[in-house]
């Protein structure tokens, strides 16, 4: 313990001055980042014991309750575990690594081991297209589109947010609700005969600016997170789903997407519009 604690104390001295009473984020989460961020780096081991509270007060300058708070955010995210009468260790398993650039951008497919992928349908509604969606889409301004908002979390943890905007039109009778083996690109294609070709996506570091997809998550609001903004096509370049998934804190990438020249140049003038300001979809 008293190595542990000659570590903690150290990485502190490094990190201190990333603590700050200035910022938007409240301390005991600017904590809970830095402390993730001590384990991540393996300064500590899969059932090693944690740092007792107050070791991790005294060495960051906080109060016992924000060093509480910060401890109690490790454990309901999976870093760290508590024995009753015996302490608190470190975790296993406790981030997540998707493959969310693949050529389909399918979840779905990549669980099918030990890992368990949840979906909770938030809401799905018909509503008039957003002149940003119409756009990406192909669609008249002002057409319906189905809209609907999914919760996923990977063993009971939620990981994203992601919002799918699909032509009402073509897809009429689609019900989120009965989603197939809770993909979307399996339910297109099996129920409407629509398979995804390919799908293009961009990224962006952010900060959370919608407070129901902060309260989803369990994450403040203007939490750092990463936003993925996608369109998938069907055969002959036809967009069919236009998606933006807000992906947490602690979730890594596996693969990179491959980009098809013909319909970059459109579909990138889109989305560049959201990223300069215009109203994004649902963020």
């Amino acid at each position: 313990m008293a190595a542990h604690s000659s570590t903690l104390a150290d990485f502190a001295q490094r990190n201190r001055f990333a603590l700050s009473d200035a910022s938007s984020l409240p301390l005991y989460y600017q904590l809970y980042r830095l402390l993730e961020r001590f384990i991540f780096e393996r300064h500590l081991h899969p059932g090693d014991r944690f740092p007792a509270e107050d070791s991790i007060a005294t060495a960051f300058d906080v109060s016992r309750p924000t060093a509480n708070r910060a401890t109690r955010e490790l454990l309901d995210r999976g870093w760290l575990r508590r024995e009753r009468g015996r302490g608190t260790f470190v975790g296993h398993a406790s981030y997540v690594e998707l493959a969310l650039l693949s050529d389909e951008l399918s979840l779905s497919a990549q669980f099918r081991g030990e890992r368990q992928l949840l979906n909770r349908i938030v809401h799905c509604r018909t509503c008039t297209a957003p002149a940003v969606i119409a756009e990406a889409l192909d669609l008249p301004a002002e057409a319906p589109v189905i809209e609907f908002r999914r919760l996923r979390s990977v063993d009971e943890r939620p990981v994203l947010v992601s919002d799918a905007y699909l032509p009402a039109s073509r897809f009429a009778g689609f019900d989120a609700d009965h989603l197939v083996g809770g993909s979307l690109f399996a339910t297109l294609r099996e129920r409407f005969a629509v398979s995804v070709a390919r799908c293009e996506r961009w990224l962006e570091a952010s900060e959370l600016l919608s407070q129901e997809v902060a309260d989803l998550l369990g994450v403040p609001l203007l939490a750092p997170i990463l936003r993925i903004r996608g369109l998938a096509y069907a055969a002959h370049d036809d967009p069919i789903a236009c998606m933006t998934t807000h992906v947490q804190e602690g979730v890594s990438f596996q693969a990179t997407a491959r980009s098809h020249p013909e319909t970059q140049q459109r579909t990138a003038k889109t989305f560049a519009q959201t990223v300069e300001g215009e109203a994004a979809p649902l963020s």
